[in-house]
């Protein structure tokens, strides 16, 4: 029988529900976080050095701290939440619109718009940071990333790339605070590691008061690195050590010195990591500032500002004239991408979710579930009203430049009379094709049987309702009058209703 003292270890069920259910992505939160060092991540894998009941009685840290544990995850949440705007497929933010670096030599030298690398470079340089937490490729196999504390420009430089394999970020965050002695660091990691970042915080832990501020990638999910790379040198003869650069678009591209291979998704999805299907964050909901691609303006990024912070600092990198903007609305293709990718990793993330809790009893992240607290709340109170419609005669392409503007990714649709016909939300709006949206009427394509809500049930019947009908908001309708619209509610506010009771 297990001890009383190793039962109340929390290692024992990072084990059992992170480690051997092939869930860990290697972040290093948990090492990071270890009171007694009794973890390491070496080659990819958490590796207990000493068992830490030996050292103490009770320890919550390493689960709690793991990204992929369902533990403090709405409490993390709260770093973002007041941010006065939140929807569906951006979480909660301030600001969205376009930005790249005003250094055109920059932008050439990173093969991109160069956000990232002037944001840290000028942080460093204005001594805003000390050090900045990024990933860089090893010298001997540049597909690989590897952590890195970076205190000057040419070690920000070096990071430049899309890493699509594990970093142990939050690794090297801990170093930084314990091995170096820094206290003003800026982090960049993908949503998981943002989240292990969060979590810290969240626990009060002793080295998150050294984070001055956290920049999320924008992600798809990372790939398992060794059968991925033995897959492209045996299927397309290229080895590791020949890789130059690779990324994502419609095709997984690699990049080397002969030319570029276009491997179609479908032939590797199967090598991303477990936890990454179960991922629904596309967007790096929890960062002080999100960075992304903005396709098909390869020389701009799209930006989401979300806390207080973040817009402080990045509009002083807009004042002093080193980044250079453009408003989001006027580029509703880059608007709707950026939706439907978010929307298609939250959906396709959800059915994975299910999958495994079928069949291992546990999911690892999955924020929002049924639950009493949602049952003490009345629609009343959290739904949104003054809600904006459109007409059923309204064009679909005009929908998606609207969708652009107001930044809303579903609509309640009206007739002449104002009475509600029906929902229209940008999945239908995408699936028309590009040269048929003039003449495609919202009222052809928006869905007629509604589930609805009322004002006087609870969040708990209206979670319900959306997960049965697979959608992320609910037209809220007058008793006396069901054909009157008077709010909506998404699973955004009872999201924001949940962090707020955390």
């Amino acid at each position: 029988m297990e001890s009383k003292s190793k039962s109340l270890i929390a290692y024992n069920v990072l084990d059992k529900k992170i480690i051997k259910s092939g869930l860990c992505t290697a972040c290093g939160a948990c090492e990071a976080s270890c009171p007694v060092g009794a973890l390491q991540i070496e080659d990819d894998k958490v590796k207990r050095l000493i068992d830490c009941s030996n050292e103490i009685d009770l320890c919550p840290i390493c689960y709690e701290m793991c990204p992929h544990s369902e533990a403090l995850l709405l409490r993390s949440s709260r770093a973002v939440s007041d941010a006065p705007h939140k929807n569906e497929a951006f979480g909660y933010y301030r600001k969205i619109l376009l930005a790249q670096a005003a250094d055109p030599k920059l932008r050439e030298q990173c093969h991109g718009a160069a956000v990232v690398t002037t944001l840290l470079n000028y942080g460093i340089d204005n001594k805003i940071f000390d050090s900045a937490i990024v990933s860089q490729a090893e010298p001997d196999n540049p597909s690989k990333p590897k952590p890195l504390v970076a205190v000057v420009p040419d070690d920000i430089l070096s990071a430049v790339g899309s890493k699509f394999f594990p970093s142990a970020v939050a690794k090297a965050y801990g170093s930084a605070v314990l091995g170096y002695g820094k206290t003003k660091i800026a982090f960049v990691g993908v949503p998981c590691h943002v989240l292990a970042l969060r979590k810290m915080e969240a626990w009060q832990h002793k080295i998150s008061a050294n984070l001055k501020i956290t920049i999320g990638l924008f992600c798809f999910g990372t790939f398992s690195l060794s059968p991925l790379l033995e897959h492209i040198t045996k299927t397309y003869r290229i080895k590791p050590s020949e890789i130059k650069s690779m990324r994502l678009s419609k095709e997984f591209v690699v990049e080397t010195s002969k030319g570029q291979v276009r491997i179609p998704m479908e032939e590797i999805e199967g090598h991303i990591l477990p936890s990454c299907r179960t991922c629904t964050d596309f967007t790096s909901e929890l960062a002080d500032i999100s960075i992304g691609s903005a396709y098909p303006m390869t020389d701009w990024s799209t930006v989401i500002i979300r806390t207080k912070a973040g817009e402080d600092f990045f509009y002083e990198t807009v004042r002093k004239g080193i980044i250079s903007t453009w408003v989001i609305e006027q580029e509703p293709k880059v608007f709707e991408r950026v939706v439907k990718a978010a929307m298609l990793k939250r959906t396709n993330a959800l059915k994975e979710a299910f999958k495994l809790e079928e069949s291992k009893g546990y999911i690892p992240v999955r924020l929002l579930r049924e639950t009493e607290a949602l049952a003490k709340v009345k629609i009343k109170d959290i739904m949104t009203t003054g809600v904006s419609t459109v007409t059923a005669d309204m064009s679909v392409s005009r929908l998606l430049e609207l969708m652009a503007i107001q930044r809303h990714i579903g609509y309640p649709v009206v007739d002449n009379e104002g009475e509600l016909v029906g929902i229209v939300t940008i999945e239908e709006a995408s699936k028309i094709e590009k040269a048929k949206r003039d003449k495609t009427s919202v009222g052809e394509i928006a869905r007629r049987n509604l589930e609805v809500v009322y004002p006087e049930e609870t969040g708990f019947e209206a979670f319900k309702k959306m997960s049965e009908q697979g959608t992320g908001r609910l037209v809220v309708l007058d008793p006396a009058n069901p054909k009157k619209l008077i709010g909506i509610v998404t699973k955004s506010d009872l999201m924001h209703t949940l962090i707020k009771q955390a």
